[in-house]
């Protein structure tokens, strides 16, 4: 929700926690919503809470070793 606040996804597909409050700020922040529980979009990795952590960790590494960074 930090990141749809401040305005980083409008536009960007991400993930979020399944709460209306969530829902309410990621949809007010422009995000265009997807249910998956990592949702990699360019350079913003978001996640859908801490059963996902693995995954979102996962993803970080993968894209700080990518040539392009």
């Amino acid at each position: 929700m930090v990141l749809a606040k401040a305005g980083a996804l409008k536009g960007k597909n991400a993930t979020y926690s399944e709460t209306p409050a969530a829902f309410r700020e990621m949809k007010i922040g422009g995000a265009v919503l997807v249910n998956k529980p990592v949702v990699v979009d360019g350079k913003i990795i978001t996640a859908n809470g801490p059963p996902a952590s693995k995954k979102f960790a996962a993803a970080i590494v993968k894209a700080l070793t990518v040539p392009e960074w």
